[in-house]
């Protein structure tokens, strides 16, 4: 109970004052499918505008299966030729934690990816997780980690996980229904959503480590983000927060801590707590889903309706 209440000392600290912490921006899964209003090269571009407008350089993590096209490498051009990272996300997006998936297929997909990510000046020698997930057990966990090692990578860690990825599922699904309809409660879930779980991270993290550190935010490359993504770097700037370029964000020392948690995987953030036994009872597995916001998303509409 004493861990539970210095967290939420810690958390409304957090959401009432102008804490400079600072966050880099990833984009998971690029994808050359048209958006229900347009085609994947308007996406592609109102992201990178963004991002040009505030000067932050991302990290873009890849499945290869998704790129893997003359349109998928203009995609990867793109990102290349304005100066962001370029990582991998496997190439099937498969659940590698599951007992389906062997260790020898996750190390085939690693570098299959990696053979179209090294022709890129941008790569940089990172991995993400699909779904996040390392392994219910530490053999499994242990297993990839070390073919990630044997391949000089790196886990592509994120500081604050969410679910934009959703918010994008309900936008997408409405404008199949509907082309013509209002954004605007998409946009201001999707800013509450992020501005949300931005602060429970951030206040996990200082807990945990005592001090603040740099956060790695997790995003997809989507219709979502694509339309709000300056919306909610500006809300987040307006709390305090301060944004840097995800390369200088994964050079805080916390991105080279391992966690022996299990299941293994979950933001890092979440991770770290989890192994110090310390805080189960503001952490929920799994850490992040649609499950979670599904009926926050019904209230929000309700109210915004009224």
């Amino acid at each position: 109970m004493r861990f539970l209440t210095v967290f939420l000392a810690i958390l409304l600290w957090t959401c009432f004052t102008k804490a400079q912490t600072m966050v880099g921006l990833s984009f998971d899964d690029p994808s050359t499918k048209p958006s229900p209003n347009g085609i994947w090269q308007e996406r592609n571009i109102k992201i990178l505008q963004t991002l040009q407008r505030h000067e932050l350089k991302a990290a873009l993590f890849v499945c290869g299966m998704r790129i893997d096209s003359p349109d998928g490498k203009a995609l990867l051009q793109s990102w290349n030729d304005t100066g962001h990272m370029l990582c991998s996300h496997s190439y099937s997006h498969s659940y590698f934690a599951g007992k389906k998936v062997s260790a020898r297929d996750f190390e085939r997909e690693l570098v299959q990816t990696d053979s179209i990510l090294r022709r890129f000046p941008q790569f940089k020698p990172y991995f993400r997780f699909p779904y996040l997930k390392e392994g219910a057990t530490a053999e499994r966990r242990d297993s990839m980690r070390q073919i990630l090692a044997l391949h000089g990578y790196q886990n592509g860690h994120v500081g604050i996980d969410a679910s934009d990825w959703y918010v994008d599922q309900l936008l997408c699904d409405s404008l199949q229904k509907n082309p013509l309809l209002n954004p605007a409660p998409f946009r201001d879930f999707y800013v509450a959503h992020i501005t949300a779980r931005a602060a429970y991270y951030d206040s996990l993290a200082t807990a945990i480590a005592g001090h603040k550190v740099r956060l790695v935010l997790l995003l997809h490359h989507n219709l979502i983000n694509a339309l709000f993504l300056n919306d909610m770097i500006q809300s987040l700037q307006a709390s305090g927060w301060v944004f840097v370029d995800a390369n200088y964000a994964y050079q805080d020392p916390v991105y080279q801590q391992v966690s022996d948690a299990l299941p293994a995987g979950e933001s890092l953030i979440w991770s770290l707590a989890k192994a110090t036994g310390k805080y189960d009872d503001v952490l929920r597995y799994p850490a992040e889903d649609s499950e979670y916001e599904a009926p926050k998303w019904q209230a929000f509409l309700q109210q915004y309706r009224r």
